[in-house]
């Protein structure tokens, strides 16, 4: 914790090179630039003379397992090296003052943390969510200034929110926890501002994904206990990396649609006495195909399908590259 001034010759410095590393892989000088701006940015709406914390959350891609969290299912998941920056500063009071580049200014008073519907769909939504979940945990949270500025791009399929729910999971647990909310608690507390205040039915991979970093593998046979695995693996060694289209599309219109996928996973669960698809068995489910179609539909059957071929295609692929066979995971 320092100061602008003092933070930025360390930054150019190089006192962060390795850091910047770890996170990035390359184009480090992009990064230390990239630092200042955010913490001049900081500077220029709420003054130089402020202590300051940088928090860093990234954006995630799935490698298997789409649609299988929220049925209990298993998921590879990574990180990327695309982030959420914040700069911020806490507060003696109970209000967020929330900046972001692109965007409008994000204020609020954690004093009240019930639900609002007028805030539904926005990143207040989620600050005030994450805080209700933390303070019903018996964390303690805080008002803190903050300037983010993100390089994941909104709606890319890299989940931006939850990166954002990182990020201020992480904000909390660092500047009135001491840093001790454990990284899975954090994306269970970025799921639940998600389902209960932002309005959105999202599982659990994303906020995991981002919170634990790295490659893993994460079985939801039970959502409340997540169990998580690093997954040694280092794509770029063998000549890969993930690239990433920016489209310019956005998903803030498509929670319905969104929404109808878990609905009609749980539909073909139902007809089997089950909530989720983890706990049908494939082989009575391929059994009862026919029935199934006039049941619920031909939409149903397939996405169920998708889950029980998505479910043990992760299990391959984990031992694939557990194995450090990337011939085999590609197949």
């Amino acid at each position: 914790m320092a100061q602008a001034a003092q933070l930025k010759a360390l930054i150019l410095a190089g006192n962060y090179d390795e850091q910047f590393k770890f996170l990035y892989k390359s184009g480090i000088d992009d990064q230390r630039k990239r630092y200042c701006a955010a913490l001049e940015r900081f500077e220029a709406h709420f003054g130089s003379d402020r202590d300051l914390w940088i928090f860093s959350a990234p954006g995630r891609t799935e490698l298997s397992g789409n649609h299988t969290d929220h049925q209990h299912g298993r998921v590879l998941a990574a990180a990327v090296t695309l982030d959420v920056l914040a700069i911020v500063a806490p507060r003696s009071d109970n209000r967020v003052d929330l900046r972001s580049e692109g965007f409008r200014p994000c204020q609020l008073d954690l004093s009240e943390l019930q639900p609002l519907e007028s805030e539904k769909g926005s990143s207040v939504s989620l600050i005030r969510g994450i805080a209700a979940d933390l303070t019903r945990l018996g964390c303690q949270i805080g008002g803190f200034d903050a300037y983010t500025v993100s390089q994941v791009p909104f709606g890319s399929g890299l989940s931006s929110s939850a990166a954002f729910e990182t990020l201020a999971g992480c904000i909390f647990s660092y500047l009135f926890n001491g840093g001790r909310i454990d990284p899975i608690q954090i994306a269970k507390t970025g799921q639940f501002a998600e389902n209960q205040y932002f309005g959105k039915p999202c599982g659990l991979m994303d906020q995991t994904a981002s919170a634990c970093g790295n490659v893993i593998a994460i079985d939801f046979a039970d959502p409340n206990q997540p169990q998580v695995e690093q997954i040694e693996f280092d794509f770029s060694i063998l000549g890969y990396s993930l690239y990433v289209i920016n489209a310019g599309g956005s998903h803030a219109d498509l929670t319905d649609e969104y929404a109808a996928i878990p609905d009609e996973m749980r539909s073909v669960a139902a007809r089997f006495g089950q909530t989720v698809l983890r706990s049908v068995n494939p082989h009575e489910f391929f059994l009862k195909l026919p029935d199934l179609r006039k049941e619920v539909g031909d939409r149903a059957v397939l996405r169920a399908m998708h889950f029980f071929e998505e479910n043990e295609r992760v299990a391959l692929q984990v031992d694939a590259l557990r194995k450090k066979n990337l011939n085999e995971y590609l197949h």
